[in-house]
């Protein structure tokens, strides 16, 4: 009669722990799956670079607005209050609080329409003031250098403030300008190149 065989017993392999890289790319391929249903009627931010050399790049950059603010509610709590440490730091050392900018803010954004800030140069000047519900940045006047022309709406700063703490909620203020509406919001020109950055309801740009 054999003896019974006497295998040593061995641990069973193990699955290779998953690299956060493999999480980030599950992350944004979910992130992409769950926006695309909607593509069609929400709203989108394109970014467009333009060089007007004859060797120069073009870039440009299509989004759902959803899909950003997807992104920054899923950054890790503590990569979150990392960089909010960080920028805490960065205000301290040049005299400011999270605190002290939202009642700055707050002193702004409820006072009367004003122009904040005037740089004239030659035939033309740039401003920078409070119109409305939109803080603006323009050029004015005769120019062949640099135009801006920035058109920022002052809910997406509330709603960057609305926390409550010393922390700003990138969140919210993406869902605040989606909310706002469409249109452009930063447009710079020079001899040499252009940059638009807008919003609307298209997942292309012309």
């Amino acid at each position: 009669m054999n003896a019974p065989s006497t295998r040593s017993s061995r641990p069973r392999p193990t699955m290779p722990a998953r690299r956060p890289i493999a999480y980030v790319a599950m992350a944004m391929l979910t992130l992409l799956l769950v926006a695309a249903p909607g593509a069609a009627s929400e709203r989108w931010f394109h970014l467009k670079v333009d060089e007007h050399s004859s060797d120069g790049a073009e870039v440009t950059v299509n989004l759902p607005l959803s899909l950003i603010e997807m992104a920054f509610e899923m950054i890790p709590e503590d990569l979150s209050q990392e960089v909010s440490s960080e920028l805490e730091v960065e205000l301290n050392e040049h005299g400011f609080q999270v605190d002290q900018l939202r009642r700055l803010w707050e002193e702004v954004r409820y006072g009367d329409d004003a122009t904040f800030l005037q740089v004239r140069e030659n035939d033309s000047e740039i401003r920078v003031s409070k119109v409305g519900d939109l803080f603006v940045a323009e050029t004015v006047g005769e120019t062949d250098d640099v135009r801006v022309d920035i058109r920022f709406p002052l809910q997406v700063v509330d709603a960057l403030f609305s926390s409550g703490t010393d922390r700003l909620d990138f969140a919210a203020a993406i869902r605040a300008l989606a909310d706002y509406g469409t249109g452009d919001m930063v447009t710079v020109r020079d001899r040499d190149s252009s940059v638009r950055i807008w919003i609307d309801d298209r997942n292309t740009v012309d």
